[in-house]
């Protein structure tokens, strides 16, 4: 959870986001130890300010915005990301900011309810 590594994201159509590009992990550990599948989201230099990204504040290396609309389950194994692909991990208040930005685009609102 909040390791931030290069992945390649082709094989992604219309406004998603493609090529080798910084992503983080979402998904607990155990989710990737059992599966090799973790839950990623792309990190991007856009200018555009959205409720669904979060810009990285206390990041070392990276700097951007975490794509959370644009979340995918990804076999990392199978798109060989490894250690080597390792950029830096997300600081602990950081991470739990982001995830609970991401866990409010599932809240169901009074409307929909």
């Amino acid at each position: 959870m909040g390791d931030i590594f290069y992945v390649n994201f082709n094989s992604s159509i219309g406004h998603e986001q493609r090529n080798s590009r910084p992503a983080i992990v979402l998904s607990h550990d155990l989710i990737f130890q059992t599966s090799r599948i973790a839950i990623l989201a792309p990190i991007s230099t856009t200018k555009r300010n959205y409720p669904a990204y979060y810009e990285l504040q206390e990041t070392d290396q990276i700097k951007g915005k975490v794509l959370l609309d644009q979340t995918k389950a990804l076999d990392l194994y199978h798109r060989q990301v490894s250690r080597e692909n390792f950029i830096e991990r997300a600081k602990p208040n950081e991470f739990k900011r982001l995830i609970h930005r991401y866990k409010l685009l599932f809240d169901l609102v009074d409307d929909y309810q």
